[in-house]
């Protein structure tokens, strides 16, 4: 989405992605129209107070996510996926 516009997204994602984005649009949206009627105005958005986040904390969860031990599992995993590499960059 950072470098696309929103609606070039399901050209780029998988084609399982792209299915999961309509079933959830297709299950979601129904569900969501009532309660998008019953927000306010700041009910979304609101300001954090100030030092309210710790962003060397953010750092060392960030880092504990990035050295679990399935981290190592699906870097080897990812390692054996040479042909889907391939494709993906041909696509």
């Amino acid at each position: 989405i950072a470098r696309k516009r929103l609606y070039e997204m399901n050209v780029v994602i998988s084609d399982t992605a792209e299915y999961g984005n309509y079933l959830f649009s297709y299950a979601c949206v129904p569900l969501l129209k009532p309660f998008m009627a019953e927000l306010q105005p700041g009910d979304l958005g609101k300001a954090i107070p100030e030092g309210a986040v710790d962003n060397a904390q953010l750092r060392d969860v960030n880092e504990a996510i990035r050295s679990h031990a399935i981290e190592q599992v699906g870097k080897k995993l990812r390692g054996y996926m040479t042909d889907m590499k391939r494709i993906a960059v041909a696509g």
